[in-house]
Protein backbone atom coordinates (compact mmCIF):
# COMPACT_ATOMS: atom_id res chain seq x y z
CA UNK A 1 0.00 0.00 0.00
CA UNK A 2 1.42 3.44 -1.12
CA UNK A 3 1.36 5.60 1.95
CA UNK A 4 -0.61 9.68 1.08
CA UNK A 5 2.01 12.18 2.61
CA UNK A 6 -0.16 13.21 6.18
CA UNK A 7 -0.92 16.32 5.45
CA UNK A 8 -3.05 15.10 2.42
CA UNK A 9 -4.62 13.05 4.06
CA UNK A 10 -5.88 15.41 6.59
CA UNK A 11 -6.85 18.06 3.66
CA UNK A 12 -8.78 15.31 1.62
CA UNK A 13 -10.67 14.69 5.04
CA UNK A 14 -11.68 18.45 5.49
CA UNK A 15 -13.04 17.99 1.71
CA UNK A 16 -14.68 14.87 2.05
CA UNK A 17 -16.00 15.03 5.52
CA UNK A 18 -17.97 18.20 4.51
CA UNK A 19 -20.50 15.42 2.19
CA UNK A 20 -20.29 12.47 4.13
CA UNK A 21 -22.54 10.75 6.00
CA UNK A 22 -22.57 9.74 9.36
CA UNK A 23 -22.60 6.22 8.90
CA UNK A 24 -19.60 6.57 6.73
CA UNK A 25 -17.51 8.04 9.27
CA UNK A 26 -15.93 5.01 10.54
CA UNK A 27 -13.87 4.51 7.56
CA UNK A 28 -11.27 7.29 8.66
CA UNK A 29 -10.35 4.81 10.80
CA UNK A 30 -7.96 3.19 7.91
CA UNK A 31 -6.84 6.77 7.36
CA UNK A 32 -5.66 7.06 11.15
CA UNK A 33 -4.35 4.11 11.46
CA UNK A 34 -1.94 4.66 8.19
CA UNK A 35 -0.66 7.81 9.85
CA UNK A 36 0.20 6.13 13.07
CA UNK A 37 2.27 3.58 11.08
CA UNK A 38 3.84 6.66 9.10
CA UNK A 39 4.59 7.95 12.53
CA UNK A 40 5.56 4.29 13.82
CA UNK A 41 8.80 4.63 11.13
CA UNK A 42 9.45 8.51 11.16
CA UNK A 43 9.18 9.58 15.13
CA UNK A 44 7.85 12.72 14.08
CA UNK A 45 4.61 14.54 13.81
CA UNK A 46 1.66 11.90 11.78
CA UNK A 47 0.79 11.28 15.31
CA UNK A 48 -0.36 14.94 15.29
CA UNK A 49 -1.82 14.47 12.04
CA UNK A 50 -4.12 11.98 13.00
CA UNK A 51 -5.09 13.88 15.61
CA UNK A 52 -5.91 16.20 14.08
CA UNK A 53 -7.90 14.03 11.19
CA UNK A 54 -10.22 11.94 14.54
CA UNK A 55 -10.90 15.62 15.85
CA UNK A 56 -12.59 16.81 11.88
CA UNK A 57 -14.18 13.75 11.80
CA UNK A 58 -15.51 14.60 15.81
CA UNK A 59 -16.35 17.88 14.45
CA UNK A 60 -18.83 16.22 11.69
CA UNK A 61 -20.19 13.06 13.61
CA UNK A 62 -19.46 14.37 17.41
CA UNK A 63 -21.26 10.50 19.02
CA UNK A 64 -18.76 8.05 16.55
CA UNK A 65 -17.44 5.68 19.05
CA UNK A 66 -14.85 4.49 16.71
CA UNK A 67 -12.74 7.61 16.10
CA UNK A 68 -13.00 8.33 19.85
CA UNK A 69 -11.09 4.90 20.08
CA UNK A 70 -8.73 6.00 17.49
CA UNK A 71 -8.55 9.79 18.59
CA UNK A 72 -7.16 8.15 22.60
CA UNK A 73 -5.20 5.64 20.78
CA UNK A 74 -3.21 8.66 19.32
CA UNK A 75 -3.45 10.69 22.05
CA UNK A 76 -1.65 7.57 24.67
CA UNK A 77 0.60 7.20 21.33
CA UNK A 78 1.90 10.91 21.70
CA UNK A 79 1.66 11.28 25.73
CA UNK A 80 4.27 7.87 25.55
CA UNK A 81 6.62 9.36 23.24
CA UNK A 82 6.67 12.68 25.47
CA UNK A 83 7.77 10.72 28.84
CA UNK A 84 10.89 11.22 29.28
CA UNK A 85 11.36 13.43 26.63
CA UNK A 86 12.21 16.52 28.84
CA UNK A 87 8.28 17.34 28.46
CA UNK A 88 6.45 18.97 31.30
CA UNK A 89 4.46 16.83 33.06
CA UNK A 90 1.73 18.69 33.36
CA UNK A 91 1.35 18.48 29.03
CA UNK A 92 1.52 14.83 29.38
CA UNK A 93 -0.79 14.68 31.92
CA UNK A 94 -3.55 16.63 30.04
CA UNK A 95 -2.72 14.45 26.83
CA UNK A 96 -3.29 11.21 28.92
CA UNK A 97 -6.64 12.95 30.84
CA UNK A 98 -8.22 13.79 27.71
CA UNK A 99 -7.59 10.24 26.55
CA UNK A 100 -9.19 8.68 29.16
CA UNK A 101 -11.98 10.88 29.24
CA UNK A 102 -12.32 10.48 24.93
CA UNK A 103 -11.93 6.09 25.56
CA UNK A 104 -14.43 6.48 28.26
CA UNK A 105 -17.06 8.01 25.78
CA UNK A 106 -15.78 5.64 23.13
CA UNK A 107 -16.46 2.42 25.89
CA UNK A 108 -19.96 3.47 26.16
CA UNK A 109 -20.83 3.28 21.73
CA UNK A 110 -18.17 0.48 20.53
CA UNK A 111 -17.69 -2.69 22.97
CA UNK A 112 -14.07 -3.32 21.97
CA UNK A 113 -11.46 -5.09 24.23
CA UNK A 114 -9.01 -3.06 23.35
CA UNK A 115 -10.58 0.05 25.02
CA UNK A 116 -10.86 -0.69 28.52
CA UNK A 117 -7.23 -2.12 27.98
CA UNK A 118 -6.01 1.49 26.39
CA UNK A 119 -7.68 2.86 29.57
CA UNK A 120 -6.20 1.17 31.90
CA UNK A 121 -2.68 2.07 30.27
CA UNK A 122 -3.06 5.85 30.16
CA UNK A 123 -4.38 5.60 33.68
CA UNK A 124 -0.72 4.03 34.93
CA UNK A 125 0.64 6.10 32.93
CA UNK A 126 -1.39 8.89 34.61
CA UNK A 127 -0.26 7.82 37.73
CA UNK A 128 3.25 7.78 36.57
CA UNK A 129 3.69 11.17 35.87
CA UNK A 130 1.15 12.24 38.91
CA UNK A 131 3.12 9.88 41.70
CA UNK A 132 1.95 7.43 44.75
CA UNK A 133 -1.46 9.28 45.88
CA UNK A 134 -2.60 8.92 42.32
CA UNK A 135 -1.42 5.33 42.62
CA UNK A 136 -3.42 4.75 45.83
CA UNK A 137 -6.72 6.58 44.23
CA UNK A 138 -6.50 4.93 40.66
CA UNK A 139 -4.68 1.93 40.56
CA UNK A 140 -7.80 -0.11 41.35
CA UNK A 141 -9.55 1.62 38.41
CA UNK A 142 -6.59 0.54 36.15
CA UNK A 143 -6.55 -3.29 37.13
CA UNK A 144 -10.75 -3.39 37.14
CA UNK A 145 -10.35 -1.92 33.69
CA UNK A 146 -7.91 -4.55 32.69
CA UNK A 147 -10.25 -7.65 34.14
CA UNK A 148 -12.91 -6.00 32.09
CA UNK A 149 -10.57 -6.59 28.75
CA UNK A 150 -9.71 -9.69 29.18
CA UNK A 151 -13.02 -10.96 30.08
CA UNK A 152 -14.10 -9.28 26.46
CA UNK A 153 -11.26 -9.90 24.55
CA UNK A 154 -9.84 -13.49 26.47
CA UNK A 155 -7.69 -14.01 23.06
CA UNK A 156 -6.64 -10.17 22.08
CA UNK A 157 -3.26 -9.70 21.19
CA UNK A 158 -3.51 -6.01 22.23
CA UNK A 159 -5.15 -6.47 25.49
CA UNK A 160 -2.56 -8.83 26.45
CA UNK A 161 0.36 -6.76 25.36
CA UNK A 162 -1.06 -3.42 27.23
CA UNK A 163 -1.32 -5.43 30.17
CA UNK A 164 2.39 -6.81 30.15
CA UNK A 165 3.31 -3.54 29.63
CA UNK A 166 2.01 -2.39 32.51
CA UNK A 167 3.38 -5.29 34.49
CA UNK A 168 6.98 -3.53 33.39
CA UNK A 169 6.38 -0.99 35.23
CA UNK A 170 4.17 -2.30 38.28
CA UNK A 171 5.91 -2.99 41.61
CA UNK A 172 5.63 -6.52 42.29
CA UNK A 173 3.95 -5.89 45.73
CA UNK A 174 1.02 -4.46 42.77
CA UNK A 175 0.84 -7.27 40.79
CA UNK A 176 3.54 -6.40 38.51
CA UNK A 177 7.52 -7.63 37.66
CA UNK A 178 9.18 -8.58 34.94
CA UNK A 179 8.17 -12.37 34.66
CA UNK A 180 4.37 -11.37 34.33
CA UNK A 181 5.43 -9.02 31.75
CA UNK A 182 7.59 -11.68 30.00
CA UNK A 183 4.11 -13.99 30.14
CA UNK A 184 1.77 -11.32 28.70
CA UNK A 185 4.29 -10.23 26.37
CA UNK A 186 4.69 -13.83 24.84
CA UNK A 187 1.01 -14.48 24.64
CA UNK A 188 0.63 -11.70 22.72
CA UNK A 189 2.66 -12.23 19.95
CA UNK A 190 1.17 -15.99 19.82
CA UNK A 191 -1.99 -14.16 19.26
CA UNK A 192 -0.94 -11.51 16.86
CA UNK A 193 0.12 -14.46 14.30
CA UNK A 194 -3.52 -15.02 13.65
CA UNK A 195 -5.27 -11.57 14.46
CA UNK A 196 -6.94 -10.38 10.86
CA UNK A 197 -9.45 -7.78 12.33
CA UNK A 198 -11.60 -6.49 9.92
CA UNK A 199 -11.87 -3.01 9.22
CA UNK A 200 -12.52 -0.57 11.24
CA UNK A 201 -11.17 -2.61 14.07
CA UNK A 202 -8.07 -1.66 15.80
CA UNK A 203 -5.01 -3.77 14.50
CA UNK A 204 -2.12 -2.26 15.79
CA UNK A 205 0.36 -3.74 17.88
CA UNK A 206 2.33 -6.49 16.75
CA UNK A 207 5.40 -4.90 16.02
CA UNK A 208 5.32 -2.96 19.38
CA UNK A 209 4.49 -6.62 21.22
CA UNK A 210 8.29 -7.63 19.96
CA UNK A 211 9.87 -4.50 20.62
CA UNK A 212 8.07 -4.81 24.50
CA UNK A 213 9.27 -8.06 24.37
CA UNK A 214 12.82 -7.14 23.64
CA UNK A 215 12.61 -4.17 26.97
CA UNK A 216 11.88 -7.24 28.95
CA UNK A 217 14.72 -9.06 27.98
CA UNK A 218 17.05 -5.87 27.79
CA UNK A 219 16.50 -5.32 31.11
CA UNK A 220 17.03 -8.80 32.54
CA UNK A 221 20.07 -8.48 30.53
CA UNK A 222 19.30 -11.49 28.09
CA UNK A 223 21.17 -9.59 25.15
CA UNK A 224 20.27 -12.39 22.35
CA UNK A 225 16.96 -12.80 23.19
CA UNK A 226 16.36 -8.88 23.45
CA UNK A 227 17.97 -8.75 19.48
CA UNK A 228 15.40 -11.57 18.36
CA UNK A 229 12.63 -9.98 19.59
CA UNK A 230 14.16 -6.62 17.60
CA UNK A 231 14.79 -8.31 14.64
CA UNK A 232 11.06 -9.69 15.06
CA UNK A 233 9.74 -6.38 15.38
CA UNK A 234 11.93 -5.17 12.47
CA UNK A 235 10.73 -7.72 9.65
CA UNK A 236 7.17 -6.76 10.54
CA UNK A 237 8.37 -2.91 10.19
CA UNK A 238 11.81 -2.62 8.56
CA UNK A 239 12.04 1.43 9.36
CA UNK A 240 10.78 0.79 12.75
CA UNK A 241 12.02 3.97 14.11
CA UNK A 242 11.70 3.21 17.97
CA UNK A 243 13.76 0.40 17.36
CA UNK A 244 15.66 1.08 14.52
CA UNK A 245 17.37 4.14 16.11
CA UNK A 246 16.40 3.82 20.10
CA UNK A 247 16.29 0.42 21.39
CA UNK A 248 18.83 -1.50 19.50
CA UNK A 249 21.70 1.32 19.80
CA UNK A 250 20.64 1.15 23.87
CA UNK A 251 21.49 -2.73 23.70
CA UNK A 252 24.29 -2.21 21.88
CA UNK A 253 25.66 0.27 24.53
CA UNK A 254 24.57 -2.10 27.05
CA UNK A 255 21.80 0.12 28.12
CA UNK A 256 17.93 -1.71 29.59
Amino acid sequence: MRLIPSLALVAVAATSLRAQAPAGTARWADSIHVLLSMDQVRLGTDVDQAIALAERVLSVTPNDGVMMHYKGYALYTKAGRMIGSGAKEEEIKALLEEADDILERSASLVKWPETPALRSAVINQIIGVSGMMAGMRLGSTADGLMDDAVAIGPDNPRVFMLRGVSAMYKPKMFGGGMDKAERDLKRAVELFANDMPASPKPRWGHAEAWAWLGQVYAAEKRVPEAREAYARALALVPEYGWVKFRLLPALDKGKS
